[in-house]
């Protein structure tokens, strides 16, 4: 029974690429459905690429003082999930799983692609949802065959887009 429970758990588990303002809204603001989206779709892993530690970071040195504090609360438990709930996990340049949290590297995004296309791509190519609160993202990833996942009066939200993505 006990790798029956263990096969239920590694099923039920959904990757979503997250971007950095959903990320900061989910640490600091008390989601109140967060079990609806477990029962849903599965345990959610929240996907974080490199781009968005280092937009959390620069809010945290040069944000206002409550932008600061919130970067600052969202690196803290983003490094807590990885290591004790496995929540979070980080992605390398590429999309790739990528076990080493130290990329300080100054690179350009993939291809000169802004932060915000290059998390779109990353949902369409690995067919996760994409989580955020920018309405003009969702709206060019449901046109783009990408699910939503957003906030509505701190409640999750999950859309579905009704087309199939384009090939990458």
């Amino acid at each position: 029974m006990e790798t029956d429970w263990c096969w239920y758990n590694c099923i039920n588990k959904m990757n979503i690429i997250s971007d950095t303002s959903f990320l900061m809204i989910l640490c600091y603001e008390p989601i109140k459905n967060m079990t609806f989206l477990e029962f849903k779709v599965g345990k959610p892993i929240f996907l974080i690429h490199p781009s968005i530690i280092k937009e959390l970071t620069q809010i945290k040195q040069k944000g206002n003082i409550k932008r600061s504090k919130i970067a600052n609360l969202a690196l803290e438990i983003i490094n807590k999930e990885i290591i004790i709930n496995k929540n979070f996990k980080y992605l390398d340049d590429n999309g790739y799983y990528d076990d080493d949290d130290d990329d300080d590297e100054e690179e350009e995004e993939e291809g000169g692609l802004d932060v915000d296309s290059h998390l779109l791509l990353l949902s369409i190519k690995k067919k996760c949802p994409l989580a955020t609160i920018d309405k003009n993202l969702m709206k060019r990833a449901l046109k783009n065959g990408a699910d939503i996942i957003t906030l509505k009066n701190n409640k999750i939200v999950y859309m579905h887009s009704k087309i199939k993505a384009k090939q990458i």
